[in-house]
């Protein structure tokens, strides 16, 4: 324990992840979300659309609310990167709070989003000087914010007098799981609350992650209909238990062994099925996998892994299975591959020559990863 806190402090004092709040802005110029894929929920996006696109020339709040895993984040993401949406707004920025929160935090990654500048040119002031600068530049423009995973009021009591209204038609779009903080932030609107899908979304969201990348016979269809009913309705089971589909092979007994193990039978708390599911996902992994994986506990939630970092503290750790007739950086490279095949860790960045420069993780998946660890 003594030895990941040393690695912990060492990888918070490295400079490079200070950035991380600026990677979790403007996203749709450089970054690829996996998350992004949204299947269903066209109510809830015509509605979200209509609510940011129209109305009052009134600064509003409008707040999408749901268990975690349901899909909050990925509708979001789809109305901030809607081209009818983003046509509208002079500036428009995104920054996860999350249930470890910090003010200054918050202040630092909204300005780096809207400044399109490092937060370290910030670091220097102090969190008044910091709100005076984001309402700075945000007066007088019609802008959009994403204030993504939000979990208390206080937290929304300290950031929301950083928001001037212009009378220019700005909004503020957030998520939360908490009723209570939606209804305490929005302008009067109902939140949007997310359900969960249906049989036919949800086969149809298996169906694509994977039956379209290979060709199966009836019989792994039914079992994977199967699957999907079992998964309730959940998104982020359904993604997971994708990626564990992908690595058992063709075999129909493998399948089967799945479709009994994702039986929610045990349980009607959808939080614990979800986790029963991911914890399949979790055990299937081989060994060194499985310490590849649980080293991620060590990092804040809602924190960027940055690769080339991650992968010289996996092999500090000696996590990393030597082979003959690969280096270890390319073993490193199968790890994290096969990590985010199995959609336990996704894509954030890319790097310009087509690299994986950065990665994330759901919160929902941490906790796991906390539990397990």
């Amino acid at each position: 324990m003594n030895k990941w806190k040393e690695m912990q402090n060492k990888y918070n004092n490295i400079k490079d992840l200070k950035v991380q709040s600026m990677s979790l802005g403007d996203v749709s110029r450089l970054a690829v979300e996996t998350e992004n894929v949204m299947v269903g929920h066209e109510n809830e996006f015509e509605m979200m659309q209509d609510q940011i696109a129209r109305g009052s020339n009134e600064l509003e709040v409008v707040s999408i609310v749901g268990m975690g895993g349901i899909g909050k984040t990925t509708l979001a993401n789809k109305v901030y990167s809607d081209p009818f949406i983003m046509s509208r707004f002079d500036i428009r920025a995104k920054i996860t709070v999350s249930q470890e929160y910090c003010a200054r935090n918050v202040l630092l990654g909204l300005l780096s989003s809207v400044s399109g500048k490092a937060d370290e040119l910030y670091e220097q002031q102090d969190d008044g000087q910091l709100a005076d600068r984001l309402q700075k530049l945000l007066k007088g423009r019609r802008y959009l914010i994403v204030i993504d995973d939000i979990w208390t009021t206080d937290s929304w009591d300290d950031v929301k007098l950083c928001f001037p209204d212009c009378d220019r038609g700005s909004r503020i779009l957030m998520t939360t799981r908490n009723m209570e903080v939606a209804e305490y932030a929005s302008s009067g609107k109902p939140p949007c609350q997310m359900s969960l899908m249906n049989f036919d979304e949800s086969w149809s969201l298996l169906f694509e992650k994977v039956f379209v990348k290979d060709n199966f016979s009836p019989e792994f269809e039914q079992l994977g209909k199967q699957i999907a009913l079992e998964c309730k309705g959940l998104p982020l089971t359904i993604v997971v238990i994708a990626g564990l589909l992908s690595k058992v092979g063709k075999t129909l007994n493998e399948w089967t062994s799945v479709a009994k193990n994702v039986s929610s039978k045990a349980s009607i708390d959808l939080d614990i099925q979800c986790m029963r599911v991911l914890s399949l996902s979790y055990h299937h992994l081989p060994r060194h996998l499985k310490s590849c994986f649980l080293y991620f506990a060590i990092f804040p939630e809602d924190k960027l892994f940055f690769v080339n970092e991650l992968m010289e503290l996996w092999t500090v750790e000696g996590f990393l299975k030597v082979e003959k007739t690969k280096t270890i950086e390319e073993v490193a490279e199968t790890c994290l591959k096969d990590l985010i095949d199995r959609s336990l860790i996704f894509i954030h960045h890319f790097t310009f020559d087509g690299k994986i420069k950065s990665c994330g993780m759901h919160d929902v998946t941490r906790e796991l990863c906390l539990r397990e660890a």
